[in-house]
């Protein structure tokens, strides 16, 4: 059967057989590798490094003290929509153009201030910036306003969240201040009540001791009235004693014993009826006495009944006075609430809902996405490039005797770095005329371009050299796994752990990272020169060694002349 015919060739040609199986594999190690490095990047963007820079200031108001970008820090350092980090200012602008960051969101210093101000008048919205860097990954940088996007909806849910709980609590404390009005007033009226209670009291005390004064002023009149009695009978038995001495003296000296008896009987009755009269003036002084003491007793407890009256009547009235004032602050502070919390405008609103305005600057200014993919693609193509150089043009056989080694070099490796000058050339400048790539260092990304397929052709060279078709194969491989470690489109952090431990020994991860830095960044490409001219030199030794070990053959090769 004649369909079998070039199956029976394939099994009879020595190698070719693991050529063709190997052509066949390529679709499958293509479709498996590169897309295992790219399957699933957004449920990764957790591991995306971003830098928080926390400038706030903490304030105190109301007694209550705010951090609340120290607050912010914290919680989004606990979420996994990114690998938040806290870095200072200085710090974070390093690792922004040098792409350790690939966004930098800054917490302004009065960002806590101005959300103790969310509702009022002069309220105005907080600027949040996230500083970017589209050089080093633009699909990176859409990723990051996605997460700034996120971060702002965040905050203005939790600012308004808590501007309301804020109002929640003003509008609870104006009730329990127009509630303690309410107790006031009732402490009032019970006040007033007590005050009438107390005035009553005092017109009854003020009348017990008017009526206690008119006792004592009897009592007084009857002492008066009984001390005159008695202040006379007094007088009286002691003239009535004057005249019985006389008797006496008279009767002794007439001897009339009839006469002074009769006399002295006489005033002896007169004596005892004014000592009766003395002792009844007496009793009724001492009558009049107790009644006085009685009436001063009476007096003294209608004069204390009446002091703690007038003492009860100034607490009364200093009662109302405090239930006043609290009344009218109470009411005041009530109103005043009230008035704030009603008095809202349409723009007020609006703050309250979204209180934070994203504001977004970039390092670099990447115009579009093809520019953003521009350093990934062309180091797709230098290395193509070479994997097809190298299997369409034989760098092995020479074409004349070399006389050695370094001959042998001298004549296929110039060819091979002429032809790899002219194929970046061109690229470079269809690039610039076709896709008006717009490098922010010309001369440098050119001149970069041609250094990288000269490193890029001198591995894939070797290995063709010293494997033949297999070699060519091996590299096309390597390219595969290159394209998926590299991170030219997604950043690495979003890739998984196999290819973010190859990623930075990839060839094309340092040449991507060049063409970053002269197409976008601006960034020294020092380094990158010189590991590429290390590999340069390093395989053009390996290819000069390999030529002197197959000098040999030399005899065995057809030549023109």
């Amino acid at each position: 059967m004649m369909f079998l015919d070039e199956w029976k060739y394939v099994f009879r040609t020595k190698g070719l057989l693991r050529i063709i199986l190997g052509i066949l594999l390529i679709p499958t190690f293509y479709a498996v590798i590169f897309l295992a490095s790219l399957w699933n990047p957004y449920s990764n963007v957790k591991h995306l490094p971003v830098g928080i820079v926390n400038n706030d200031a903490r304030v105190v108001n109301h007694q209550t003290s705010y951090s609340l970008g120290k607050a912010l820090t914290n919680r989004l350092t606990r979420t996994d929509s990114a690998d938040f980090k806290t870095i200072n200012q200085t710090r974070a602008n390093h690792d922004l153009k040098t792409g350790k960051l690939y966004m930098v969101i800054t917490i302004p210093k009065s960002f806590s201030k101005q959300a103790t101000q969310l509702g009022q008048h002069k309220f105005k919205n907080i600027d949040l910036n996230y500083h970017t860097n589209a050089g080093f990954s633009f699909i990176a940088m859409k990723m990051s306003t996605t997460i700034a996007e996120s971060v702002q909806k965040s905050v203005n849910q939790q600012l308004t969240t808590a501007y309301l709980q804020v109002m929640a609590q003003t509008l609870t404390n104006t009730g329990k201040q127009l509630t303690t009005a309410d107790q006031a007033l009732t402490q009032t009226n019970a006040g007033l009540k007590q005050t009438t209670s107390d005035e009553n009291q005092l017109a009854t005390a003020d009348q017990t001791l008017s009526n206690h004064e008119a006792e004592i002023q009897n009592g007084l009149t009857r002492l008066a009235t009984g001390t005159t009695k008695l202040t006379t009978g007094l007088k009286q038995i002691t003239q009535n004693n004057q005249q019985l001495a006389q008797i006496l003296t008279t009767s002794t000296q007439k001897n009339s014993i009839t006469a002074t008896k009769q006399a002295v009987q006489k005033l002896l009755t007169t004596n005892t009826a004014i000592a009766q009269q003395a002792i009844a003036g007496n009793n009724q002084n001492l009558a009049a006495i107790q009644s006085l003491n009685q009436g001063v007793s009476k007096l003294s407890t209608g004069a204390a009944s009446l002091t703690g009256d007038t003492t009860k009547l100034a607490q009364g009235t200093n009662l109302i006075h405090q239930a006043n004032t609290k009344i009218a602050t109470g009411l005041k502070a009530g109103g005043q609430q009230l008035i704030a919390a009603g008095q809202d405008t349409t723009h007020q609103v609006k703050n309250i809902v979204s209180p934070i305005k994203l504001t977004h600057t970039d390092t670099t200014h990447v115009k579009n996405n093809g520019t953003g993919m521009t350093p990934y693609l062309m180091s797709v193509a230098l290395f193509v490039g070479c994997i097809t150089f190298n299997i369409i043009y034989d760098m092995f056989t020479p074409h004349r005797r070399p006389k050695n080694a370094f001959d042998w070099w001298g004549e296929k490796i110039p060819f091979f770095l002429t032809f790899t000058l002219a194929a970046a050339t061109i690229m470079f400048l269809m690039l610039l005329l076709i896709n008006r790539l717009t490098p922010l260092q010309p001369i440098r990304t050119w001149l970069f371009a041609i250094l990288t397929m000269w490193a890029f052709g001198s591995i894939v060279t070797f290995f063709n050299l010293i494997m033949g078709k297999t070699g060519a194969w091996l590299m096309l491989i390597f390219m595969i796994i290159q394209l998926g470690g590299s991170a030219g489109t997604y950043p690495i952090q979003l890739s998984n752990y196999f290819f973010q431990v190859i990623h930075p020994y990839l060839p094309m991860s340092i040449s991507i990272d060049a063409f970053r830095s002269t197409l976008s960044i601006g960034n020294s490409i020092l380094s990158e020169t010189i590991i590429f001219g290390t590999v340069i030199l390093i395989f053009n030794l390996l290819m000069l060694i390999t030529f002197s070990l197959n000098m040999k053959k030399v005899t065995t090769f057809p030549y023109d002349n």
